[in-house]
C-alpha cells in the first residue's frame, strides 16, 4: 500500500493485525474508512484467519474522527448521508466479522475512537489508559454505535452517567465495569492480546467461527434497527444550533455556549 491513510494491515499465520498508524492521535479520516472496508472484506473472504487484534502506533489509541472532516461533511451536509453512515456501517462490520476480534489499547481511546474498541469482542488495556465518550460536550452524541455498545456492556443507567457526564473511565473502572476484560501489568497490551490470538489461533477454526456465530446472532436481529436508528439521530443533531456551537468553539478553543432553549424531540 503505497499511500497511507493511517490503518496498516498483515497475517501473522492466522492472526490478523489491524494497527492505527496516524500519530500522534490516531483520528480516522475519509481516506482511513475506504482502506478499512477493504481490509474487512479480505479478512471476510480469509478462511485461514482465527483472530483479529486491533492495535495502534503512538501514544493514543485514537482519539476520533479528524475535526477538521467532520467540519467539511457538515459544510457540504454530508455528514450523515457519508461520514455517518460510513463509520456506522463499519463499525457494524467489525463487530459481526466471522472470527473474533481483540483491541489492544495501550494509548486512551475517546469518542469514536474509543468505539472501534467497544466494536471488538475483547478488550485489553495497559495500566494508565483512560477511555472517553465526550460528545456530548460539543453538543453531539456518540453515533456511531458506542451508546449502544457501551450500554450492553455497563448497563443503562451507568452508560447514561458515563455519556452525560463526559468523564474518563480509568482502566481499572473499565475492568471492574467489564468494558475491558484484563489490564497488561505486566508488558504492553498489544502482547497481552498477541499472546490470546495465539492460543485462539491454536484452536480448531469450526470452533472458533461457531463461538463467534453464536454470540453474533444474539444482537444480529436488532442491528439493523439500531444502524437506521443511530443515522436518525445523528441526523437531528447535525441539523442542531448547539451542534454547530459546539464545532465552533471547539475550532476557536473556547467553551461552547449553548441556546439551552427547546429543542426538537428526537
Amino acid at each position: 500500500m503505497s499511500a497511507n491513510p493511517g490503518i496498516e494491515f498483515h497475517k501473522e499465520g492466522r492472526i490478523g493485525i489491524i494497527r492505527f498508524n496516524n500519530p500522534p492521535l490516531n483520528l480516522g479520516t475519509n481516506n482511513g474508512l475506504a482502506l478499512l472496508e477493504k481490509i474487512l472484506a479480505d479478512i471476510e473472504s480469509d478462511g485461514e484467519l482465527r483472530v483479529v487484534v486491533l492495535t495502534h502506533n503512538g501514544k493514543v489509541f485514537s482519539a476520533g474522527s479528524d475535526m477538521n472532516e467532520i467540519q467539511q461533511h457538515l459544510e457540504k451536509d454530508t455528514y450523515v448521508s457519508d461520514k455517518m453512515e460510513s463509520e456506522i456501517r463499519l463499525r457494524t462490520r467489525l463487530s459481526v466479522l466471522p472470527i473474533p476480534t481483540i483491541a489492544a489499547l495501550d494509548g486512551s481511546a475517546y469518542g469514536g475512537g474509543f468505539d472501534w474498541a467497544l466494536s471488538c469482542d475483547m478488550r485489553v488495556a495497559a495500566p494508565h489508559v483512560v477511555l472517553s465518550l465526550p460528545e456530548v460536550n460539543i453538543g453531539s452524541f456518540p453515533g456511531s454505535g458506542s451508546a449502544y455498545r457501551i450500554t450492553r456492556l455497563i448497563g443503562a443507567g451507568r452508560a447514561m452517567q458515563f455519556m452525560l457526564l463526559a468523564k474518563p473511565m480509568s482502566a481499572q473502572e473499565a475492568l471492574s465495569l467489564g468494558v475491558v476484560n484484563e489490564i497488561a501489568h505486566e508488558g504492553t497490551a498489544y502482547e497481552l492480546a498477541y499472546r490470546w490470538a495465539e492460543e485462539i489461533a491454536a484452536k480448531s477454526g469450526s470452533a472458533v467461527r461457531a463461538v463467534k456465530e453464536a454470540l453474533t446472532r444474539i444482537f444480529m436481529p436488532e442491528q439493523s434497527w439500531l444502524d437506521l436508528t443511530q443515522l436518525d439521530i445523528s441526523q437531528k443533531v447535525a441539523e442542531s444550533e448547539d451542534f454547530k456551537e459546539g464545532m465552533q468553539a471547539f475550532f476557536e478553543k473556547r467553551p461552547p455556549v449553548f441556546a439551552g432553549d427547546t429543542v426538537q424531540k428526537m
